[in-house]
């Protein structure tokens, strides 16, 4: 009796690649990208990139589409962004160590806050009842997150996360702890850009100004 080949064995192997897989954390977070728009952000070279997106397209993982003269990949109508969230999920030390050196500066991850910034942020809105993080690395909305997203100038009910999921966990490269992503991340970041509680410091680097240490 044959028997057959695991899909989960094949899935996972076009998976454990790092150019594939920061190819699906990109689509994942930012949504569609043209060839030329992902080679530029990942820092590939475009025939290096276009295998592994040939491969991914094989896979099921991506699907491509004309848009004029280029061609704009996107993930497949498959469920692949609930991967990124449980791997980290699966992959987050259960006791995060703080090494000895300096503490690492506050940043963008896509276009969401990260490092002690947004890992306090989130910690701090998970605590208070305004999110519910789920144990495959979703997030939901809880009771308290009209009032508290609120006062930070973010209305949930306002933002339209178009192909991206709403909310869901992203693992902190530094703290090792999970930071808010998708959507309402997004919306979090302009938000307090927008009311002077934080600004860019050079690069993906933020920090906080005298009314964000006040308010926050």
């Amino acid at each position: 009796m044959t028997r057959r080949a695991d899909p989960r064995v094949a899935l996972l192997k076009e998976l454990a690649h790092p150019l594939r897989l920061r190819v699906i954390d990109r689509l994942g977070h930012l949504g569609p990208a043209s060839v030329s728009a992902l080679a530029t952000e990942l820092g590939a070279a475009m025939p290096e990139l276009s295998n592994h997106l040939r491969r991914l397209r094989r896979a099921g993982l991506v699907r491509a589409r004309r848009d004029g003269r280029h061609a704009v990949y996107e993930l497949a109508g498959r469920d692949v962004d609930v991967l990124l969230p449980l791997l980290d999920r699966l992959t987050a030390p259960e006791t995060p160590q703080r090494g000895p050196g300096p503490i690492s500066p506050s940043r963008t991850c896509y276009d969401h806050l990260a490092g002690p910034l947004g890992v306090g942020l989130y910690r701090d809105l998970c605590e208070r009842g305004a999110l519910r993080p789920r144990r495959d690395g979703t997030v939901e909305l809880g009771p308290e997150v009209g009032p508290l997203l609120g006062a930070l100038g973010v209305d949930p009910k306002a933002i339209e996360p178009g192909r991206r999921r709403l909310a869901f966990e992203c693992l902190d490269a530094t703290e090792q702890q999970p930071h808010l992503a998708g959507a309402l991340g997004a919306a979090l970041a302009v938000a307090l850009l927008d009311r002077g509680w934080i600004e860019r410091a050079g690069g993906r680097e933020v920090r906080l100004t005298t009314a964000g240490r006040a308010k926050l």
